[in-house]
């Protein structure tokens, strides 16, 4: 092979990778909604379909999310698989204050949405991020997991 053309082959790798969107983070926020109200204090968890950096936020009172990555804000244009999951203390218990947490009172905390929003092979919650990014993700949760 000559030289021109390895440089022709790796210039359009590079056009094509350009092409795909693999260049920069957008901004990706919305809301979560279980049985049409806001919920608040759960994980939300971007985990790109073709593999990657996953990336997530917790909601606030209005159920609302900005996707925060582990080195910066936003997502790669692409498809992703979205969990969600919000863990509660059992009813009865009081839940520690900040100086009282531990591992072993974390390990008593129970799971109160349904499996297929928490599990990454179950999830039946999927978005697509233009590259433009997304301001208006809805992500509305039911008891019964569909």
């Amino acid at each position: 092979m000559s030289v021109p053309r390895k440089g022709a082959l790796v210039l359009g790798g590079l056009l094509l990778l350009v092409a795909i969107g693999c260049g920069g983070r957008v901004g990706v926020e919305g809301k979560v909604t279980l049985e049409g109200k806001p919920l608040e204090k759960a994980m939300v968890v971007f985990r790109p379909e073709a593999g990657g950096q996953e990336a997530g936020d917790v909601t606030g009172a209005d159920g609302s999310f900005h996707i925060k990555g582990a080195q910066a804000d936003g997502l790669v244009p692409g498809q992703y698989k979205v969990t969600v999951s919000k863990k509660e203390y059992p009813p009865g218990m009081t839940p520690p204050g900040p100086k009282e947490m531990s591992s072993k009172l974390s390990a008593k905390m129970i799971e109160v949405l349904h499996k297929n929003y928490t599990m990454q092979d179950k999830t039946p919650l999927r978005v697509l991020v233009p590259r433009g990014g997304i301001k208006d993700v809805e992500i509305p949760l039911n008891k019964d997991g569909t």
